[in-house]
């Protein structure tokens, strides 16, 4: 259910991000040109799960980090440790990027343990044991979106990129935010 729900947030986010070719009129006058709109399209299929990978990547590693945290009985914290020696190579260059993903990461492990350990047959009422009100669960959303956008800063300054990246990182930015909030509306309608 957790990851479903995460799935759903970064597709929906890459289908905003990512634009998708259109059919013409031409294309069907022409089908040669339609052969090429078909390759526009496997590209942009192939663009939206790749897009989606990334923007998924930390919280993957959240969620699993977690589970298996709760499942071995021993403090995400522990579990966190152990990955980030494992995982994070302490390059000069790449670390503030890995301090913004760690501080990303436990804010999502302190999220999915609360659900991970609560009760409800769905994410609504998973997100409702665990944020009793609309507020509380704001707090954490404003968090969240606060680490994304100092983990997105530390790629855009850690890589080479070219002018679209910070229209590209913006877009994405706006777009999680709200379809963070239909969902928060979703779940809290009052």
């Amino acid at each position: 259910m957790i990851w479903h729900q995460e799935q759903l947030v970064a597709y929906g986010v890459a289908k905003v991000v990512i634009p998708k070719p259109k059919v013409t009129v031409w294309m069907i006058m022409l089908p040669l040109l339609f052969l090429f709109f078909l390759q526009d399209l496997k590209k942009y299929k192939a663009g939206i799960v790749n897009f989606a990978d990334g923007f998924l990547k930390n919280k993957k590693t959240a969620l699993d980090l977690t589970f298996n945290a709760t499942r071995e009985g021993i403090p995400v914290e522990a579990k966190l440790a152990q990955f980030a020696a494992e995982s994070w190579p302490a390059p000069a260059d790449q670390n503030e990027l890995h301090e913004q993903q760690r501080r990303e990461i436990v804010c999502l492990m302190n999220h999915y343990q609360r659900l991970l350990t609560g009760s409800g047959k769905s994410y609504a009422a998973l997100i409702k044991n665990a944020y009793p009100s609309a507020p509380k669960y704001q707090i954490f959303l404003d968090t969240l979106f606060e680490l994304e956008r100092g983990v997105l800063k530390a790629v855009l300054q850690s890589t080479p990129t070219d002018g679209n990246a910070h229209d590209i990182a913006k877009l994405m930015q706006t777009a999680t935010r709200q379809m963070r909030q239909r969902e928060r509306d979703r779940i809290f309608p009052d």
